[in-house]
């Protein structure tokens, strides 16, 4: 047998176990581009909030301890971009932020609605935002400063409330707007507040009388003493069914006079369900994509992160990327009918400015309009 006979028959016995192990041999690992990209890389938390509520805490709480459980352990940098409901935020993340997976932000729970509502001032398709997950839901409330004496929502049939509220687009001015005009009770929306910090602030002073929407993840972290002291009166609930801690308050769905009315209120307290999530803007490669959810669902368990949020009383209720992309769904789709009453609802008829009450300083500034 001739050396090349020889070398062929080796080929022949060895080649085909040689190609097999060659294709079990495992493909570079998919995280391995997405940990190369990630290395020396930081993240923006862009928080839709001022620094405080419920956005805020739950953002600088997930920044805190996302990171090493991404591939190439990136930095994360909390950054706080209030304004307008958290308009302001969203239409920064989608029209001007990153689209390479280092960009995540909290969506405030209103800004879906605001969309399908055809309100001025949207810039973005809630239908294209990918989701992260959520830390966090629970409803909010409207409520009065125990100095009132209002202490049940009967009483706005005959008393009158000044609650104060943020932009047109935010909860704080759009829920109890809402309340005043679908069932007659006697709210005025003291508008224009820069935060809901200096709402709480300008209630205190006796400057207004309560809060049009405050969530209750705030009250019970942030704000401890409003209920434990009961300075504040929680009067109805937003969401689709009582919180546990608040059993004898009822949900604005209770109070409906009608089919269509319970229809509208249930598509505005559907977005509870929103919570305290996290979103990215569209165009994230999917692999980083992936990666982000992993590590989002990997955070959750985290033993620190845990302890983290149990030291702030910080109830997790979590839900995935997916799921909070079906919620922005299912808002979106809501029925025509629906959407026309609570437009209609949602016209404010009476009220006041910030600037009339509190000090410049708690208001907005107000945009100069371009000259032509």
């Amino acid at each position: 047998m001739t050396i090349r006979t020889r070398f062929s028959a080796f080929l022949s016995a060895f080649l085909p176990a040689f190609t097999a192990a060659a294709l079990a041999l495992p493909a570079p690992a998919q995280a391995d581009g997405v940990a190369d990209f990630y290395q020396n890389k930081r993240i923006t938390m862009l928080i839709s909030a001022a620094p405080g509520p419920a956005y805020d805490l739950f953002g600088r709480l997930l920044a805190n301890h996302m990171g090493r459980h991404i591939p190439g352990t990136p930095a994360f940098l909390p950054r706080n971009m209030p304004g307008a409901g958290g308009m302001v935020a969203l239409n920064y993340a989608y029209t001007q932020g990153a689209r390479d997976g280092t960009l995540i932000f909290t969506l405030h729970i209103a800004l879906p609605l605001q969309q399908v509502l055809g309100q001025k001032g949207v810039r973005f398709d809630a239908n294209k935002l990918i989701g992260l997950g959520r830390l966090s839901a629970g409803n909010t409330v409207t409520g009065a400063w125990h100095t009132t004496g209002i202490t049940s929502y009967k009483d706005l049939f005959e008393r009158e409330l000044l609650v104060g509220g943020g932009q047109a687009t935010s909860n704080t001015t759009m829920f109890p707007t809402v309340a005043q005009n679908m069932f007659g009770m006697k709210i005025r929306v003291i508008a224009g507040y820069k935060s809901l910090s200096e709402q709480m602030l300008a209630m205190e002073r006796g400057e207004i009388k309560g809060l049009g929407s405050i969530s209750l993840v705030t009250l019970e972290n942030w704000k401890k003493g409003y209920l434990a002291d009961k300075r504040f009166v929680p009067l109805f609930q937003w969401g689709l069914a009582r919180e546990k801690d608040l059993p004898n308050i009822p949900v604005v769905g209770e109070l409906a006079k009608n089919p269509l009315d319970r229809k509208a209120i249930e598509v505005l307290a559907s977005q509870m369900d929103l919570g305290r999530s996290f979103f990215m803007p569209p165009g994230v490669p999917a692999d980083r994509v992936a990666a982000l959810r992993k590590a989002f669902d990997a955070t959750v368990k985290d033993p620190a992160f845990l302890a983290e949020a149990k030291k702030t009383n910080s109830d997790i209720i979590y839900a995935s990327g997916p799921d909070m992309e079906k919620v922005i769904d299912g808002v979106l789709s809501a029925p025509p009918e629906a959407i026309a009453r609570l437009k209609q609802a949602m016209l404010q008829r009476s009220g006041g400015r910030c600037e009339e009450y509190s000090s410049a300083k708690s208001c907005a500034k107000k945009k100069k309009k371009k000259k032509n």
